[in-house]
């Protein structure tokens, strides 16, 4: 199956994006505990049960999104996908591999990198970002992508924990967090 470079791009935007978040509520539930703790010491009585419904902590958060997981940490999304963490990947439900090195896997075999490197599974055909084609017949897809997937990693572009950061996420959004509405 081919995808248009639109649609590519929009997947990888789309990979950056979930990225970026994950970032921004792994700062926001750090600073959250922070936030607890200053406004109990400004509490004028002793806490009971009636009065001590705090907001949850890092570890509760992460506790409650844990129990959503398969047995081998994986995670199915409600549109079909699967985050699979211990091999870095995200599944569509079409086929298309996400993955740590920010690129994607093609039904076909095929694959794009981060960098804009792209190999033609079906034609045995490196097509470079630099505009160079080479066709490499004694290569395997497995070695063809490996070796785009190490030269992301040599400039930098691989984040071992993208996947989970990206199912992290996509569980906080299929699981929102219900607030709890303060007794009085």
């Amino acid at each position: 199956m081919k995808i248009g470079k639109l649609t590519l791009l929009a997947l990888i935007s789309l990979l950056a994006l979930i990225s970026f978040l994950a970032s921004i509520s792994l700062l926001a539930l750090i600073s959250l505990p922070g936030a607890g703790i200053s406004s109990a010491s400004a509490q004028t009585s002793a806490p009971n049960a009636k009065n001590s419904k705090a907001a949850p902590t890092a570890q509760d958060e992460d506790a409650r999104l844990k129990k959503y997981l398969d047995k081998d940490g994986g995670y199915k999304t409600k549109n079909g996908g699967y985050y699979n963490p211990k091999a870095g990947t995200y599944t569509d439900k079409d086929g298309l591999v996400a993955d740590n090195w920010g690129g994607v896997t093609y039904t076909d075999g095929s694959y794009k990198s981060k960098l804009g490197d792209y190999y033609d599974a079906p034609t045995k055909t490196f097509k470079l970002s630099d505009g160079s084609v080479t066709k490499v017949p004694y290569l395997t897809p497995a070695e063809a992508i490996k070796s785009l997937r190490d030269n992301v990693e040599a400039n930098g572009g691989y984040d071992k924990v993208a996947t989970v950061k990206s199912m992290m996420m996509r569980i906080k959004l299929d699981h929102p967090l219900v607030p709890v509405k303060p007794t009085m």
